[in-house]
């Protein structure tokens, strides 16, 4: 028996942060309570991804970051952006087709509220801006907020996906003794794909409590050296990669001695997920808790409806996702009604609409390529149609449904993305798409304002220029 199927220990991080701002240019602009900064991405970077970088600590855990943040990090902090890269690279070059990181859906949405062609769209979107980052395909792919269902499950597993994690209180027949795995999960059509399963308990220490942990040395020494003797042959930490350094100032030199030094003095070797995939291959299956995610939100209410508890009433969460559906169901009627004539499938369409532009084809290019029979007006349409699918996808971002304020800046952003995508595709179009929206939004109300969803659009529209017919 080798050591790494003694003693393996994975760290997991997961780095992400809420998309807002101006939904047409990307930029996130002026938050005053993030000063000294300009704004919290900023602030952020200074305090944990950037000193997480610079000592090494990517070098050593799995980890995946959310493709927003990725793309800032690309454009605005691009020294850290290149060691995270870097990091990654180096461990493939040893391990390959092993690396450090993990893909994860592309627009960081809740994965089992989605359409089914919604989450296709976000694996297949997801996996390809990963292989444009790293330079390669993924194995492992995070689920945000580890939300899960059998349909992502045999959607991830659709697109090449060989495993993703999950946690135990999700799992269900875990098997005595196994560790966090890998396991099997079996799927409808004789199809599979592996699961890590984390340690709760050390998991959750490191999540709320690393503060008051003694360190790395005493937490390995008293935490991790006593889970060795039951933990199995892999043990697996995952949590919030800003847990060290945002949330918890400092504590990325908590991270760097565990996984250089205090892990090792336990009695474990530190790994990644992907090179445990490479050399443990499941032998025992498992089951999962549908519709279940890695914070204690029965059904995932928290991002579907609200809830009414502890005094606190955000079940204005549910009329909003309804007014981002009623949204999305007339811009997505434009868009079919355009590629009717084609006799083409406008969701495998829109699958390959991103991949394709990260290879470097313009939309134009990609729409004259596929479609090649199709009318310059219905061209445009269509392509501006794929612009506003985009935007769609953003306005289900987890963020606008974690946030419990409905005028904090996610659910304004969300607003502002049906807005753009509204008055982009009315524009080519002609039709009056203002139909439903402020209506709907009318009714979107929270004890905790006095402002409704239809004032967070007209300040949408006023902010960054948009217009709807009939709205002004």
């Amino acid at each position: 028996m080798t050591k790494i199927e003694r003693s393996a220990l994975v760290v997991h991080g997961h780095f992400s942060q809420p998309a807002r701002g101006n939904p047409i240019t990307y930029m996130i602009g002026e938050e005053p309570d993030a000063a000294p900064f300009r704004n919290w991405n900023e602030r952020i970077h200074e305090n944990c991804y950037k000193p997480n970088a610079t000592i090494g600590n990517y070098n050593y855990i799995s980890f995946s970051f959310s493709e927003g943040l990725m793309k800032w990090l690309e454009s605005d902090a691009p020294d850290t952006y290149k060691l995270i890269v870097e990091a990654d690279k180096q461990a493939y070059e040893k391990f390959a087709p092993a690396g450090n990181a993990l893909a994860t859906a592309y627009n960081h949405i809740i994965m089992p509220l989605a359409r089914k062609r919604d989450k296709r769209t976000q694996a297949i979107w997801g996996l390809a801006v990963f292989e444009r980052h790293y330079q390669r395909k993924a194995l492992g792919f995070w689920m945000p907020e580890v939300a899960v269902d059998l349909e992502t499950l045999s959607l991830l597993a659709e697109a090449g996906v060989e495993y993703t994690v999950l946690t135990e209180r999700q799992v269900r027949n875990l098997p005595a003794g196994g560790g966090s795995g890998p396991y099997w999960v079996e799927l409808p059509g004789g199809k599979r794909i592996g699961v890590f399963v984390r340690h709760d308990a050390l998991s959750s220490e490191l999540s709320f409590n690393v503060y008051n942990l003694g360190g790395a040395g005493s937490w390995a020494r008293q935490a991790l050296a006593t889970a060795r003797k039951t933990a199995g042959p892999v043990l697996l930490l995952a949590t919030a990669g800003e847990t060290f350094g945002h949330h918890f100032a400092g504590e990325e030199q908590f991270l760097h001695w565990l996984v250089t030094h205090e892990a090792q003095q336990a009695g474990f070797e530190i790994t990644t997920l992907d090179r445990v995939w490479q050399s443990r291959k499941p032998t025992q299956s498992v089951e999962i808790a549908e519709r279940t995610s890695w914070g204690d939100y029965p059904g995932l209410t928290q991002w579907a409806t609200g809830v009414v508890e502890h005094g606190k009433d955000t079940t204005w969460k549910g009329a909003l996702r309804r007014a981002l559906d009623n949204a999305t169901s007339d811009l997505d009627k434009v868009y079919e009604d355009a590629l009717r004539p084609y006799s083409i499938d406008p969701w495998r369409l829109r699958d390959d609409y991103l991949p394709a532009l990260l290879k470097g084809h313009t939309p134009d290019e990609f729409i004259s390529e596929r479609i090649p029979s199709i009318s310059a007006k219905a061209a445009e349409v269509v392509k501006v149609s794929l612009q506003a699918q985009r935007l769609i996808q953003r306005m289900y971002n987890s963020y606008t449904f974690t946030d419990n304020v409905l005028d904090g800046r996610q659910p304004r952003y969300a607003i502002a993305c049906a807005a753009a995508a509204l008055s982009m595709v009315q524009e080519v179009s002609g039709l009056d798409l203002n139909d439903r929206l402020p209506l709907d939004l009318a009714v979107v109300t929270s004890p905790d304002t006095s402002l409704n969803g239809a004032d967070l659009l007209r300040d949408a529209l006023r902010e960054f220029d948009l217009t709807l017919l009939g709205s002004r």
